[in-house]
């Protein structure tokens, strides 16, 4: 079921009511229009409850009733096209619990606001189309679903996590050294030892995840304890424009973190970063701080779009782990002003070298100039700030990570400079990337030894395959024997195949004298590597969510909420007056107050010629009969319930689940309970407990 309306043909509406179970359609209709009269008509009835909730006044008290709750059920509802009851659970996941939620969805049924209908067997809730004209201006403004926070003067806002410095930083540390277990399961897992040694470098970040991230975007690729550089991959990744490039990471990240799950390939990983890439724009658009529930709010109706709209049945991250992912990549930085956590998007512009936060952000071509780098010794270069990634990345390839926090120093060493000829630079180009970047400020030693370096390095090489080859003045090193015991088979003059593993062959190389052995092919060099583009073709359906809501000052948002609740109280304070004239029992009186609280009472008919069905839904601790009969209940027509009691010791203990038995044993009523999120069974003396409360079903089933 794809893009339904907001509202359906009101004949789809009376369809759905007509299919309920004539208990259910009599016990509504007359809850609705009181007594009803035999012979009984169905459809005559139903043209006559119509006609009540069309009726202008009764549509005037319904719309002052709609408060800030319902406007977020309702806007959901439209904007997520006609949901399962479960995918309303999972937006408004940290907002309401599924008591409050499932509260509020029976009592927009009770209301009329709602109605359930089946499709393919699965149950979806919509909005009466009947009361279209008060329910169509808060089903389209979606903005209540997404508020944002004003950024209060003064507060100071901490760096992103992540910038082109850091990640160049961290392609340093994961490369060039032995980092990985080892192990053959598959799984990534770096050696304890690197993981202290990376949190004293990057304290913030979570360096198996962005390592793991990196390898699902095809930038490294395990090789025994290794992370092999793909040049090709890397080459292709620093083209992209910044914002792209650390979307993409943070869909590696969040790929690579899903518990159980198996990386899936470049489809998943460009629909993830699609997600990311709507969601950061959409973001952008406002600029104000972010509550974890708008963004939740965000992601898990980007998720539903992505996979109903472009056809992906791929298992995408969940929320949370993609909002872990935005801050892990720097697209998003956490701040607490007054012990909240929010959430500021961190703009990676090509318009803008800052943003209006202060992040530094790339701009492609239009930096301001003056020195990349200065370089503090020889061998030692400072990466300042207006570092693009392109030259960072370029650096890091035959870099070592010397320093990394308020400073960020690489340092060349013999053993990264091989590392950098291995992955395809020359000297030559090493030398024109640090006079570029630090304008000419490179002392002329520090080329000589480049090139030295470089004639040695060409001097003994193993190629991919364990061919030695050996040159000039080396060529003697065939005859001593160390080499000559490895040698399988001369291939030609000065070339040999040998008969053991390469790290065996530099360590008798380096045993008999030889400190720069090369190994090209132990990083690809740069060539063909791509990511998709994540911009959206006009002529594909792009995300019908709407942006943020604009900030509002807090006294305009006041003002109009205490004029809704001010005119909500007095309607119902009018019904309450009526029923002080009425002749009822304390049981009637009770459930008559209950329904104005609720606010299904929208019309006098209701009071004066009422048909009453009062049900206990919840008993507290003395009332043993009322939770035995409730409990009864609820096995029967197998209801979720809702525990409270107490632990000695570990104090009040909450459970939602389905009751399962109800047993007495030693003189005790022992209630069994599955839990709703899963697990064993639990069993719980009835008397322990001091609330019991039965969820309330809707009146369309489940």
């Amino acid at each position: 079921m794809k893009n339904p309306p907001v509202f359906r043909p009101l004949a789809f509406w009376k369809s759905a009511l007509m299919t309920l179970p004539d208990k259910t359609f009599f016990e509504l209709m007359r809850s609705v229009l009181g007594t009803i009269k035999t012979p009984f008509n169905k459809q005559t009835l139903l043209e006559e409850f119509s006609l009540f909730a069309a009726n202008p006044g009764i549509q005037e008290i319904m719309a002052a009733y709609i408060d800030d709750n319902d406007r977020r059920i309702i806007a959901a509802v439209a904007l997520l096209g006609e949901p399962q009851p479960g995918e309303l659970e999972s937006i408004f996941t940290g907002e309401f619990s599924y008591t409050e939620l499932q509260g509020m969805i029976l009592n927009l049924e009770e209301r009329l606001i709602l109605y359930r209908f089946r499709d393919e067997g699965k149950q979806h809730l919509a909005l009466n189309p009947r009361l279209e004209k008060i329910l169509g201006p808060v089903a389209m403004d979606s903005s209540i679903l997404f508020p944002s926070i004003p950024i209060p003067r003064g507060i100071i806002l901490p760096p992103p996590f992540m910038d082109d410095r850091i990640l160049a930083a961290l392609c340093v540390f994961l490369t060039g050294k032995e980092i990985l277990k080892g192990e053959e399961s598959g799984e990534l897992s770096i050696r304890k030892k690197i993981l202290e040694e990376g949190t004293r470098f990057f304290p913030n970040l979570d360096i198996e995840g962005i390592a793991g991230g990196c390898i699902n975007l095809g930038l490294f690729t395990p090789r025994g304890e290794w992370l092999e550089w793909d040049g090709a991959k890397l080459g292709a990744f620093k083209a992209l424009s910044s914002r792209h490039r650390f979307e993409y990471l943070a869909a590696g990240i969040a790929l690579f973190l899903r518990p159980g799950v198996a990386y899936q390939g470049r489809g998943l990983l460009k629909n993830t970063a699609r997600l990311i890439h709507t969601l950061v724009s959409r973001t952008e658009e406002t600029g104000g701080l972010f509550p974890e529930t708008t963004l939740i709010k965000f992601v898990e109706v980007l998720r539903r779009e992505e996979e109903q709209s472009w056809g992906f049945a791929g298992e995408l991250p969940s929320s949370s782990l993609i909002l872990h992912s935005l801050v892990m990549a720097g697209l998003f930085v956490p701040v607490k002003p007054e012990d909240t956590v929010l959430y500021l998007p961190v703009r990676h512009t090509e318009a803008a070298a800052k943003d209006p936060a202060g992040f530094p952000a790339e701009a492609a071509g239009t930096k301001a100039p003056g020195p990349r780098v200065v370089m503090d010794s020889g061998f030692s270069c400072i990466l300042y700030p207006e570092i693009d990634f392109a030259g960072a990345i370029d650096l890091a390839a035959f870099s070592d990570l010397e320093e990394m926090g308020t400073t960020v120093r690489f340092a060349l060493s013999r053993k990264s400079v091989v590392r950098g000829f291995d992955r395809g630079y020359t000297a030559d180009r090493m030398w024109e990337l640090l006079e570029r970047l630090s304008e000419n400020r490179v002392e002329a030693t520090l080329k000589w030894t480049l090139t030295d370096w470089e004639k040695r390095y060409r001097e003994v090489s193993l190629v991919q395959g364990l061919v030695l080859t050996l040159e000039g003045d080396r060529s003697y090193l065939a005859q001593t024997g160390p080499i000559a015991s490895m040698i399988k088979r001369t291939l030609a003059p000065g070339v040999y195949l040998l008969s053991v593993n390469a790290e065996e062959a530099v360590a008798a190389l380096n045993g008999a004298g030889v400190d720069i052995v090369a190994r090209p092919g132990n990083g690809t060099a740069e060539g063909s590597g791509t990511f998709p583009s994540l911009d959206i073709p006009a002529a594909e359906p792009a995300s019908k969510m709407a942006a943020p809501g604009a900030v509002v000052p807090e006294t305009a948002a006041e003002t109009e909420d205490s004029a809704r609740g001010e005119r909500a109280e007095q309607i119902k304070a009018q019904f309450r007056a009526l029923l002080r004239g009425m002749n009822l029992s304390g049981q009637e009186l009770e459930e008559m107050e209950s329904r104005i609280e609720r606010k299904v009472v929208v019309s006098e008919t209701q009071l004066t010629d009422p048909s009453l069905r009062y049900e206990k839904v919840e008993a507290r601790s003395l009332d043993y009969v009322g939770k035995t009969g409730i409990a009864r209940q609820a096995i029967a027509s197998r209801a979720v319930l809702e525990l409270t009691w107490t632990i000695p010791g570990n104090g009040e203990q909450k459970l939602l689940g389905v009751p399962e038995s109800l047993e007495k044993k030693g003189g005790e009523m022992i209630l069994t309970m599955q839990p709703r999120e899963g697990g064993e069974s639990l069993k719980i003396p009835l008397g322990k407990i001091s609330l019991l409360r039965r969820i309330k079903q809707s009146i369309f089933g489940e």
